[in-house]
C-alpha cells in the first residue's frame, strides 16, 4: 500500500511543479530511449509527460497512452494508477471533464482494491474539484464528504500513531485539500483553521518548503478577497506570483493574477483590474488553464461595462461565449453524465453480488431439487417464450405492412426535421449564451447597487439600475428569439394534419428562412448567400395551419440554398449566389415569392418536379416527396403554386393562398 501511496504523492507533487526547457525534453528523450528495463523506461516517460502537459497537450497523451500499455505489460497496478492519474489531470486542464472522471474512476478501482485508503482519499478529493468545476456541486460534495470522513477515520489516526515523514507529508496535503474546499464553498473560518494547520506542520516538518508554500497563498489571498480585507488579500496573492516565478509555474502565476485582477476591480482600481487581467490571457497563450481564462474574461467585460466601454464589453462576452462552448458542449456533458451513471451502477451491481453471494450460501442445501425445478420451469417458459416472441413477430410484420406508405410520408416531413437540428442548436445557442452572460452581468451590477445604495451615492446607484434595466431588455429580446425558433421547431415537427389558426405568415416565413440557412452552414461553413427580403406589413394575421407552412417554406428554402451551392462549387471563382424572398397582398389572397440564381430546372423534367418520389438530387440526399407534399399543403389551403425557371439561370416558386 506504501508504495502506491508514494507514487500518488509524486503524482500530485510533478503535476504542479515541472516546467523544463527544450534541451531538458531533448534529454530526457534520450534517457527513455536508452533504458536498460522497463521500469526505468516507464519513470522516465512520467517525467517527459508532466514536461508536456502544460505545454503540448498532444504529446503528453500520447507518451501516457504508451505508459498505459507499458503497465499493463507488466502488470504492475502501481504503475497503472499512475498512469491513470496522468491521464485525469491532462483530461481536466484540456477541459474534458468527462475523460477526467472516467481515468480518476479507473484509478479509484485499483486503490480499491487493495485497500489503500490513502490514495481513495486523495482521489475522491480529486474528483470533488472535478465536478465542483462543471457546477454538479451535489457530487462534489459527496466526494469530499467521503474523503473528509476517510481522512478522520483512517488517516488521521495513523499519522499520530506514526509521526513519519511519509505520511506527515500526505497529512499535509490533505489539510490544504481541506482548506481549499472549504473557501470555494465560502466556509472562510473554517478554510483558514484548516490553511494555519497546513502552515504549521509544513514549517515544522519541511521548513515551508513542501508542496503547502504553493498552495496556501492562492487560498489565503481567496479567503481574505472574500472577507472584504484587498490589502491582505493582494500581500498573499504577491507572495503566490513570487513562488510561481521562483519555481517557474505558470499555471500558479495566472491562478494569483486572475485574483489581484479580482481584488483591484472590488477596490475600484480598475487599471490595474485590467493589467493583472490582462496578464492572465497573456498567460494563458502558454499553457492551457481554461477556467482561469474565463476568469479574467468575464472580469474584464464587467470592468468594461463600468466605464461604459461597449466595444470592449462586446469582444470580451464574445470572447467568453467561444471559450465556454469550446469547454462545455453538449457531448461533453452528456459523456460525463454516462460516466457518472456508469460508476452508480457499479456501486450498485458490488452491492447486489454481495447480496446474492449470501443468498447462495443459504440456498446451497436445497440445491439439487432446486435444479430439478427451474429445468422444467425453464424448459416450459422458453417453450412459451417462443410462442409468444412469433406472435408479436407476426402482429409486427402486419402493422409494418398495413401502415408502409403512411410511415414513408411522415418519414419525408420529418426528414427536414433531422436535417434542422444542426442550425437549430447553433441558432439557440447564441441567445442563450446572451441571456446566460446578461444574467451574471445583472448579479455582478445588482451587488454593486447594494454598495451604492448602502452608500447613499444615488447618481452611481441610477446608472448602475439604468445598466441593469438594458440588460434586462436585452435579456427579453434574446428569450423571445429562442422561444420563436423553439416554436418553430415545434411546428415543423407536429404530425397530423392540425387545425387552422390566426397566425402571421411573415413571421413563419422568415424563421423558416434562418432555419434552412443555418442548416446549410452546418454541413459547409463556408457556404454564403445574399438574401433580399421584402414583407408587405399590411399582410397582417390570418387563418392557415401553421404546421404545414413550416413544412412548406423548408422544403422550399432547402431547395433553392441546394441549388445555389451546387452551381456555387461549379462556378467557385465567377458567380455570386442570391435568393429573393417577398410577400404581398393582392385582392384578398397572399403571395409568397421565392426565387434563386441557382441552377435552374431543365425542360425535359419541369413537368415531373411535383410528382411523388421524382428527384432531381443523387441517391441518399432526397427521396423526392418534398415538392409533392408542398403543392399537397398548398391544395389544401385551397391555393396554387407555380413555378418560372430558365436552366442555368435562375427558378421562382410563387405561391398563392387565399387570405380567408
Amino acid at each position: 500500500m506504501k508504495k502506491i501511496f508514494i507514487a500518488f504523492l509524486l503524482l500530485l507533487y510533478l503535476r504542479v511543479t515541472y516546467s523544463q526547457t527544450t534541451e531538458q525534453y531533448d534529454s530526457l528523450k534520450i534517457l527513455i530511449n536508452s533504458a536498460k528495463d522497463d521500469s526505468t523506461r516507464f519513470y522516465k516517460t512520467v517525467d517527459l509527460v508532466w514536461d508536456y502537459i502544460y505545454s503540448n497537450m498532444d504529446s503528453a497523451a500520447l507518451y501516457i497512452r504508451r505508459n498505459i500499455l507499458l503497465a499493463k505489460k507488466i502488470n504492475s497496478e502501481v504503475m497503472l494508477g499512475l498512469a491513470y492519474g496522468q491521464y485525469w489531470t491532462l483530461e481536466q486542464l484540456n477541459g474534458n471533464y468527462s475523460g477526467a472522471i472516467q481515468y480518476n474512476l479507473q484509478s479509484l478501482r485499483l486503490a480499491e482494491r487493495k485497500n489503500d485508503f490513502i490514495s481513495i482519499c486523495e482521489l475522491h478529493f480529486s474528483l470533488g474539484d472535478i465536478y465542483r468545476e462543471v457546477g454538479d456541486f451535489e457530487r462534489s460534495i459527496s466526494n469530499l464528504r467521503t474523503a473528509k470522513l476517510l481522512l478522520a477515520s483512517k488517516l488521521k489516526p495513523v499519522f499520530e500513531q506514526e509521526k513519519n515523514d511519509t505520511v506527515a507529508g500526505h497529512y499535509v496535503y490533505d489539510l490544504v485539500l481541506i482548506a481549499q474546499t472549504f473557501e470555494k464553498f465560502n466556509h472562510l473560518d473554517s478554510a483558514l483553521s484548516y490553511a494555519k494547520r497546513a502552515h504549521d506542520l509544513d514549517l515544522k516538518k519541511y521548513n515551508g518548503i513542501s508542496l503547502a508554500k504553493r498552495m496556501l497563498p492562492l487560498i489565503m489571498g481567496n479567503v481574505y478577497l472574500k472577507k472584504g480585507d484587498y490589502p491582505i488579500a493582494l500581500s498573499y496573492y504577491r507572495t503566490g506570483v513570487t513562488i510561481a516565478s521562483e519555481d517557474v509555474v505558470i499555471k500558479d502565476a495566472m491562478d494569483n493574477y486572475s485574483g489581484m485582477a479580482a481584488t483591484f476591480k472590488s477596490m475600484g482600481q480598475l487599471d490595474s483590474s485590467i493589467f493583472y487581467a490582462n496578464k492572465v490571457l497573456g498567460l494563458s497563450e502558454s499553457i492551457y488553464n481554461v477556467t482561469v481564462k474565463l476568469d479574467a474574461l468575464g472580469l474584464l467585460a464587467a470592468v468594461y461595462k463600468l466605464r461604459h466601454n461597449t466595444d470592449s464589453v462586446a469582444k470580451y462576452l464574445d470572447l467568453t461565449i467561444e471559450t465556454k462552448d469550446s469547454l462545455f458542449n453538449t457531448r461533453k456533458v452528456i459523456e460525463m453524465q454516462n460516466i457518472a451513471f456508469n460508476e452508480t451502477l457499479r456501486q450498485q451491481e458490488i452491492k447486489e453480488k454481495q447480496e446474492q453471494y449470501k443468498s447462495r450460501l443459504r440456498t446451497y442445501g436445497l440445491a439439487g431439487g432446486l435444479i430439478v425445478v427451474v429445468l422444467i420451469a425453464g424448459i416450459l417458459y422458453r417453450n412459451n417464450r417462443q410462442k409468444q416472441k412469433a406472435k408479436v413477430k407476426i402482429e409486427e410484420a402486419y402493422k409494418k405492412l398495413k401502415n408502409t406508405q403512411a410511415q414513408l410520408i411522415q418519414s419525408e416531413k420529418m426528414a427536414s426535421l433531422g436535417e434542422l437540428t444542426a442550425g437549430v442548436a447553433h441558432e439557440i445557442q447564441n441567445p442563450l449564451n446572451f441571456v446566460n452572460n446578461f444574467s451574471e452581468v445583472n448579479m455582478e451590477l445588482l451587488t454593486e447597487a447594494q454598495a451604492e445604495l448602502d452608500r447613499g451615492d444615488l447618481p452611481e446607484l441610477k446608472s448602475i439600475l439604468n445598466m441593469i434595466t438594458e440588460n434586462q431588455g436585452k435579456i427579453s429580446n434574446h428569450g423571445k428569439r429562442a422561444a420563436g425558433i423553439v416554436k418553430g421547431m415545434l411546428l415543423h415537427s407536429r404530425a397530423g394534419a392540425g387545425e387552422k389558426t390566426l397566425a402571421d405568415l411573415n413571421t413563419i416565413v422568415d424563421e423558416c428562412l434562418k432555419l434552412s440557412y443555418h442548416n446549410m452552414r452546418t454541413k459547409d461553413k463556408s457556404f454564403g448567400v445574399k438574401i433580399d427580403a421584402d414583407f408587405d406589413q399590411s399582410i397582417g394575421k390570418f387563418e392557415f395551419i401553421p404546421q404545414d407552412m413550416v413544412r412548406l417554406f423548408v422544403n422550399l428554402f432547402n431547395n433553392a440554398f441546394y441549388a445555389v451551392a451546387e452551381k456555387r462549387r461549379q462556378l467557385p471563382n465567377e458567380y455570386v449566389p442570391e435568393i429573393f424572398i417577398s410577400t404581398r397582398k393582392v385582392d384578398h389572397s397572399v403571395l409568397v415569392i421565392i426565387k434563386d440564381n441557382g441552377m435552374g430546372i431543365p425542360d425535359k423534367i419541369r413537368d415531373k418536379i411535383f410528382q411523388p418520389f421524382f428527384t432531381t438530387k443523387p441517391t441518399g440526399q432526397g427521396t423526392g416527396l418534398g415538392l409533392s407534399l408542398s403543392y399537397d399543403i398548398v391544395k389544401a389551403h385551397g391555393g396554387d403554386i407555380r413555378m418560372k425557371t430558365e436552366e442555368s439561370r435562375y427558378t421562382e416558386f410563387t405561391i398563392i393562398l387565399p387570405q380567408t
